[in-house]
């Protein structure tokens, strides 16, 4: 497996604390079955904004010391970007905060409320030839006050990238059947631990996984975990699937058809 979206690079962000933690967090994921990970930092204006040269600095300095302690696992850089306006001059010359320096880009919506210039946001990616990927939807209180968004967000193009938490239920019922109903309708691309430590919301995929393949079967888990972060490492095209649902008059329509309500 291939966990694209996890905080390990250590005393960046909300993430790992010190070096310590981050190795603890990749032997847990070497040890769950996890291969390879995309070192996903958060990057939000006057917060946490690590430079892209650190990043890739500390994700050099991470593997190596993976490969001293004999841990099997690559990594990868990347970050975890908020849609924010300000970020934007900063955002995909050269690769910059994209997964591995490449054309696609994790982006986490701001906690409050979804910005009006959320489509100019993405239009301004695209002019930059980034692929967005869109971090946990399941999660977004914005979108299921906003139903059909992200439906037209998919039309456009963008990649859903789901927490393996999610489907455990380690944030809620609610998020549990909302991650479910996007697995369901072909809607999530990518599986991503969004580990922040070595206990807790760790590196773990693995119950994640049986979930999946319980729900969606064995090729389905490998599209998320293998397939389709693959093509990201090369920089490929990734097909994406269109749910068999359609917009309607009603703004309730998307989601209400998601969960066969």
């Amino acid at each position: 497996m291939l966990d694209t979206h996890a905080h390990i690079l250590w005393n960046l962000d909300d993430g790992s604390k010190d070096l310590d933690m981050s190795v603890k967090m990749l032997q847990i994921a070497a040890g769950s079955g996890t291969k390879a990970i995309f070192a996903t930092p958060h990057v939000i204006e006057k917060f946490t904004k690590p430079s892209w040269a650190k990043i890739k600095e500390r994700t050099q300095l991470l593997q190596q010391l993976a490969r001293e302690k004999q841990i099997d696992i690559m990594l990868y850089p990347g970050a975890e970007v908020q849609m924010n306006w300000e970020l934007l001059p900063e955002l995909g010359a050269g690769g910059a905060y994209c997964l591995n320096g490449g054309r696609y880009m994790l982006v986490e919506l701001p906690a409050s409320e979804l910005p009006a210039y959320a489509d100019e946001f993405w239009y301004e990616l695209e002019l930059k030839g980034v692929t967005p990927v869109l971090a946990h939807p399941e999660r977004y209180r914005q979108l299921h006050e906003n139903k059909d968004l992200l439906l037209l967000w998919r039309r456009r193009g963008m990649l859903m990238q789901c927490n393996s938490g999610s489907f455990t239920g380690m944030f809620g019922k609610s998020v549990c059947e909302n991650a479910k109903a996007l697995l369901a309708n072909g809607l999530v691309d990518l599986l991503g631990s969004d580990g922040h430590r070595s206990e807790g919301r760790n590196t773990d995929m693995s119950q994640a996984a049986a979930v999946i393949r319980q729900l969606a079967g064995e090729e389905v888990l490998r599209q998320l975990t293998e397939t389709n972060p693959q093509a990201i490492l090369k920089n490929q095209e990734i097909e994406l699937k269109q749910p068999k649902v359609f917009l309607e008059d009603k703004p309730k329509s998307f989601w209400q058809k998601l969960f066969g309500k």
